[in-house]
């Protein structure tokens, strides 16, 4: 009778896990394209030094709205890392924790960055109060911001590398989705060493418009599919 109980409360406890991540696999895809679309209107990075061109007051705060879902998506991204993690078999659970231990330090350092931009930038246009503005807003393509993007997408990079080690099933499927997760990897460190190549340590945006839209297209691709998978191993009531 223990035995049955127990197998009772896993076989719920594993469709509890593969509910909330069909569900949040499709809302992380949903919030990425949006956060994708309001970032293609920002500013493009042509204001010169000491970024406080009257192009950016006239432009605000309309290059600042795509950060707002860009921050709900890092608390998704952890969230959609952790039921992948929860569902995924024992064997492979050294791997699913690494991509979800890399994934919290990434969403950490791009929440950071974003929260800084929105609450004392932002506020310091409106007021201006300019002092130090040069190093810490998104307009200087050397700043610490477009610095701290470059190493949270990075970081995001790693952890998909991680997760291919997880779908190493023999399905079409998991095929997919474990090389749109290497190719993803492969495109944004190979990105970093062309731009490097040709521009040495003045990468100014180019790099950062990159690997953002490489990071972006995989959880669009990558949340569709990973929907998929949890959507086949539940039974069709459940969802």
């Amino acid at each position: 009778m223990a035995l049955d109980l127990t197998a009772s409360v896993d076989a719920t406890r594993a469709d509890a896990a593969g509910r909330f991540g069909f569900w949040i696999s499709v809302v992380t895809a949903v919030v990425t394209i949006a956060t994708f679309a309001l970032a293609m209107t920002a500013l493009p990075d042509d204001v010169p030094y000491p970024f406080t061109s009257q192009v950016i007051i006239d432009q605000w705060p309309g290059d600042y709205l795509w950060m707002y879902p860009a921050m709900i998506l890092m608390v998704l991204f952890v969230a959609w890392l952790a039921a992948i993690h929860e569902t995924t078999p024992p064997a492979r659970r050294t791997y699913s924790l690494l991509a979800l231990s890399v994934g919290v330090i990434a969403a950490a350092v791009l929440l950071i960055a974003y929260y800084i931009q929105v609450t004392v930038m932002q506020p310091s246009i409106e007021k201006g109060q300019l002092d130090g503005w040069a190093m810490l807003t998104m307009y200087n393509p050397n700043g610490v911001f477009i610095a701290l993007e470059e190493l949270g997408y990075l970081l995001m990079s790693l952890a998909f590398l991680c997760l291919a080690a997880v779908f190493v099933g023999a399905s079409r499927l998991e095929r997919r989705i474990r090389w749109l997760f290497i190719g993803s990897f492969a495109l944004s460190i190979g990105a970093f060493v062309v731009v490097f190549a040709v521009r040495g340590i003045d990468r100014g945006a180019v790099f950062e418009i990159i690997v953002i839209s490489i990071v972006w297209l995989t959880l669009i691709v990558g949340g569709i599919l990973t929907a998929l998978v949890f959507r086949r191993a539940l039974p069709r009531e459940v969802v």
